[in-house]
């Protein structure tokens, strides 16, 4: 018996059993970073009817790889929604800054009827809750502008903003220009094995902020830059995702584990290079055969490739059998990677198994939270069986709001505070998110924890 769980699989026979996991190098790192320099631009598969696509990572992919990660994690989206609901706050509302008395920079927050009518009359709230779901994971989000009717008569205005999905927008350029900072935005449903297939798309030219009347539609990407990535962020989380994938693996095998009573023998861990050549040769083979290839095509065949594993793993009759794989190196500039199969034997002490397994899950959870640049005390990731103190949680909880508030709440907020100081460019106000100082239960008066509970 076969249990997949993503790329990650619990395989049972008789008399043993072992778990298996598809990996990348985490030296290919830079493939999913996206730049003239790294790309062939005569290549159609990064072409779309008049447009150049800047795909995002190597397989222009990366959103939905880091989703499915994330998805199938226990720990990741509870850990990535508190930092979206700690970045909210009290939630987006309108300020204007000034200095007080001490030369002390201040925000005076102000209710003004005129914006809040036009945020209203469009949802902004959703639209800013939305955003800041996709920064918590991308540390990037896309907008897009609607231009008012009022333009006809001269008087423009953006009428609303709509957020769009990180996996259906894309950055791109004309085909024909020789420069290659994006131009346009691509959206479309990117599900499709190749660029070129796709028929239904839409092209929208970027925001323009020193003219904010300029397109009838717009699209803006509002992201942190990401070091000698040119396009596209790669965000932090990134480099936990193999700690993620570790923390999503034990409990599938604890779950074999108690489910059949046997303990995996073997670990199996094979490349995700084998994969990708075997997914192009079922593609050729398709093609060659005229039918159309489906992804269970590739599943069916890694479920028969782990049977045959399975047969030289399991029964004493296969004593002396051997199985044989070829490590492939590829050359990258100056690094050569590795890719090949790896089968290693697993110690059969449940207990110290068992234990072990729950200390690298330990472990992959605070680097989770480290990864998405949470503190253990805010995440509840910490330790276990020790609960982080107040004051930790306390001090953890000022410096988040020190340090880690204002470039966050820039690029979620960049494009709805574009359009307000183009639609009421003498207010002089901005949005930004509300949040309340924390205080010791000591400093706070009864009255005060009465009201708070409330």
């Amino acid at each position: 018996m076969i249990e997949f769980n993503g790329d990650t699989a619990i395989v049972n026979a008789y008399d043993v059993a072992f778990t298996y996991e598809t990996t990348e190098s985490p030296r290919e790192f830079d493939k999913y970073r996206s730049s003239d320099r790294e790309l062939d631009w005569t290549d159609d598969d990064y072409h779309i009817g008049n447009y150049r696509i800047y795909p995002y990572g190597s397989d222009n992919n990366l959103p939905k790889s880091i989703k499915d990660v994330v998805q199938t994690n226990y720990i990741a989206p509870g850990i990535l929604k508190k930092k979206s609901q700690l970045l909210w706050g009290k939630g987006p509302k309108l300020y204007r800054e000034e200095f007080d008395e001490s030369s002390n920079l201040v925000r005076k927050y102000i209710n003004d009827k005129d914006i809040e009518d036009w945020m209203q009359s469009w949802d902004a709230e959703s639209y800013i809750s939305k955003c800041n779901v996709d920064y918590s994971h991308m540390e990037g989000c896309f907008s897009k502008f609607f231009q008012s009717k009022g333009g006809r008569i001269g008087a423009p205005s953006i009428a609303k903003l709509e957020h769009v999905s990180m996996n259906n927008a894309r950055l791109a350029s004309l085909k024909d220009s020789i420069d290659f900072t994006p131009t346009h935005g691509i959206v479309t449903d990117w599900g499709f094995n190749k660029i070129q297939d796709l028929t239904k798309f839409k092209a929208y030219p970027l925001f323009d902020y020193n003219n904010p009347f300029k397109s009838k539609h717009a699209l803006m990407y509002s992201n942190m830059y990401s070091f000698c990535s040119d396009y596209y962020t790669v965000p932090d989380l990134y480099g936990s995702m193999e700690w993620l994938k570790r923390g999503t693996a034990i409990p599938l095998i604890l779950k074999a584990l108690t489910k059949n009573g046997i303990n995996p023998k073997y670990h199996v861990t094979s490349p995700a290079h084998f994969w990708t050549e075997k997914r192009k040769e079922l593609k050729d083979w398709c093609a060659d055969n005229n039918k159309k290839y489906e992804e269970k095509m590739l599943q069916e065949y890694k479920t028969d490739f782990l049977r045959q594993i399975s047969k030289v793993l399991s029964d004493a009759e296969n004593t002396g059998k051997f199985w044989h794989s070829i490590k492939y190196l590829e050359v990258d500039n100056t690094k050569v990677l590795e890719h090949g199969w790896e089968i290693k034997p697993i110690d059969q002490n449940i207990k110290d198994f068992v234990q072990a397994q729950i200390t690298i899950s330990e472990h992959a959870n605070r680097q989770a939270a480290a990864g998405v640049g949470m503190h253990t005390a805010l995440t509840g990731s910490g330790e276990s069986g020790r609960a982080d103190s107040g004051s930790e949680q306390l001090y953890a909880l000022k410096n988040y709001l020190i340090t880690g508030i204002d470039i966050p709440e820039m690029i979620v907020l960049k494009a709805i505070n574009y359009a307000i100081k183009a639609n009421f460019p003498n207010k002089n106000l901005k949005l930004g998110f509300y949040h309340i100082s924390p205080q010791r239960e000591e400093d706070t008066s009864s009255n005060d924890r009465i009201k708070n509970q409330v």
